[in-house]
């Protein structure tokens, strides 16, 4: 009988390893992320006093940022495969389209920043 030789080579894993950020980059992270929170809850606050379409603009743009930011450090994505990576944005693309038709569906007056359309019903 032969055997079999089942060495594994440890030296190319080791190549593929990335390095994951620090405990102090994390604490970074965290930070930018409260700062984008606060900047959403500013937006909602003097939600009045900007235009509607920059709010709702703001709002989302905001939004896909802080996910991107967790999916990327948090969840690792950025030291992994690229594939995640491209099936997280996906999964990102698709919630926005459903709640974009959600959205049209029950909230008529979205983007049109309190313009009536007669052909629609009021708006209570």
């Amino acid at each position: 009988m032969a055997a079999t030789d089942t060495h594994v080579d440890h030296d190319a894993h080791d190549d593929e390893h990335h390095d994951h950020p620090s405990d102090a980059k994390y604490v970074q992270i965290a930070l930018i992320l409260a700062f984008l929170t606060a900047v959403e809850i500013a937006m909602f606050i003097f939600e009045e006093d900007l235009p509607r379409t920059l709010v709702k603009v703001g709002l989302l743009a905001l939004m896909a940022v802080k996910f991107w930011i967790v999916g990327a450090y948090f969840m690792h994505l950025k030291f992994d495969s690229n594939v995640l990576s491209q099936l997280f944005v996906a999964g990102l693309i698709l919630a926005m389209v459903v709640y974009f038709i959600m959205l049209s569906a029950f909230e008529f007056n979205f983007w049109n920043d309190g313009f009536e359309d007669p052909g629609l019903p009021a708006i209570e």
